[in-house]
């Protein structure tokens, strides 16, 4: 029998969810109109909307990122957080930072109701993907500030599992202590989770201690959609419960999540945000049916601080599927990228995650799912000519091999997606490791 954390709208119809959000929005609307300078402007040029059905968001005007930075700069001792602030600042109790990985970070404000509602929402994601009070839990982001942070940690206590923070200490540390505290569950990067499986038997070996380990949770960048990935991590952490997870600091940092049938993540913030699928060239809505493709579009309308209305996110989802035998109704999706990330080869559009996907689909085996494309600056994003990449050999695959497989994947992505790219295979674990993120772009320094 399914456990649910909120089985009124996790079961109701999808159809029946989104009525009753599109009422919420309704509602919401003329609020943030009042509240926020930002969107008192942005509601100004579409004039006013009845909202009656859920169709009817789609009249509301998009919110990009550059509104926010915008919204940002336009700051004062009195609203710090810009043209967005819809809250005094007495009522805010606390900030949750973006990276900063491109450009000035984004500070996003919340009142005790904005963190009230994040922890359950947060919670109701880590309780799909199977977290459950009996965890003890590596929480192994590093930074409190940043929305896989506090707010995660504070999911965690609200299910009721034991949280332990080891973020930011060395891996050799998180390894050690991880069997020593015998945690049955662990959260990660995806990255990092596939760098802790190549040395978790090592670390077992070390402290003599027994593997705990049952449930894993992985997100902040796309990948576990390719079983090898998949089957690496668990295998190397000896597990059969990982789950992917997804969020946004600007929505929620904890939003869609994987249930046990481990195939495509729900939305899991459905009473506190309304999301869409649109086309991201057109902006036209993309109805939700397995197989269709498209730009997740949020509006939030339980959100004090800094609300948002229809928010592109920029990620790149496929539908899995509208239906699932854990008995949750709204949609399973996959992020096959961002539009951040996207490189031009003439004029062809290419997520990096696609040429990974070729990697994994085409040479199990011989080839890791892991690979680094370069770039000569960061700002290149055009390439007219073959595009640099790095990929990892298999242990046991001859070097005198990587010549020939090097061609071979160049000819399958060629053949597959009309892209030419200059490969070069490297020896085993040849790619640099990070402790966080292992970006598959990166640019090349010059010696």
């Amino acid at each position: 029998m399914t456990d649910y954390w909120c089985p009124e709208l996790e079961t109701k119809p999808w159809s029946d969810v989104q009525a009753w959000q599109a009422q919420c929005v309704a509602e919401a609307v003329p609020r943030i109109r009042a509240r926020s300078r930002l969107y008192a402007g942005l509601l100004a040029e579409t004039g006013d909307v009845t909202i009656n059905a859920f169709e009817d968001i789609q009249r509301l005007p998009f919110t990009e990122k550059a509104h926010l930075k915008d919204a940002q700069a336009d700051a004062s001792k009195a609203e710090p957080f810009g043209a967005n602030q819809a809250a005094p600042l007495v009522d805010i109790v606390q900030t949750v930072s973006s990276s900063g990985t491109s450009g000035m970070p984004l500070y996003y404000p919340v009142t005790r109701a904005d963190v009230a509602m994040w922890t359950d929402a947060i919670a109701q994601n880590f309780f799909t993907s199977g977290i459950r009070r009996e965890d003890m839990i590596a929480h192994l982001v590093g930074l409190p500030g940043v929305a896989g942070g506090l707010p995660y940690a504070e999911a965690f206590r609200e299910i009721g599992a034991t949280l332990c923070w080891l973020g930011g200490f060395p891996t050799e540390r998180i390894l050690r202590e991880m069997r020593r505290l015998h945690t049955t569950a662990l959260l990660a990067t995806t990255s990092f989770g596939t760098y802790l499986s190549e040395t978790w038997d090592q670390a077992g070996e070390t402290t003599g201690i027994e593997s705990s380990l049952r449930k894993v949770l992985c997100g902040g960048e796309p990948g576990l959609d390719q079983p090898a990935i998949r089957h690496k991590i668990e295998t190397g952490l000896g597990i059969d419960g990982l789950r992917e997870v997804m969020g946004m600091g600007d929505v929620i940092p904890g939003m869609w999540g994987e249930c046990d049938v481990a195939d495509g993540m729900h939305f899991n913030a459905q009473r506190y945000v309304a999301v869409e699928l649109i086309d991201p060239d057109s902006g036209e809505t993309v109805p939700w049916s397995a197989g269709a493709t498209g730009e997740l579009v949020y509006t939030t309308f339980q959100r004090d601080a800094a609300p948002l209305i229809r928010y592109r996110s920029r990620d790149h989802a496929q539908v899995v599927d509208v239906t699932c035998a854990c008995g949750r109704t709204s949609p399973r999706m996959r992020c096959i990228g961002r539009t951040d990330d996207m490189l031009i080869y003439k004029g062809m559009n290419v997520f990096p995650t696609a040429i990974r996907d070729v990697v994994a689909e085409v040479f199990p085996g011989r080839l890791e799912p892991t690979l680094r494309i370069w770039k000569a600056h960061k700002d290149l994003v055009r390439f007219d000519e073959a595009i640099p990449v790095d990929v990892e050999a298999c242990e046991g695959l001859p070097a005198a091999e990587y010549p020939a497989i090097a061609e071979a994947l160049e000819n399958a992505v060629r053949s597959q997606m009309q892209v030419r790219i200059r490969v070069t295979v490297l020896e085993p674990s040849g790619l640099p490791r990070g402790a966080y993120k292992n970006a598959l772009v990166a640019v090349r320094e010059s010696t």
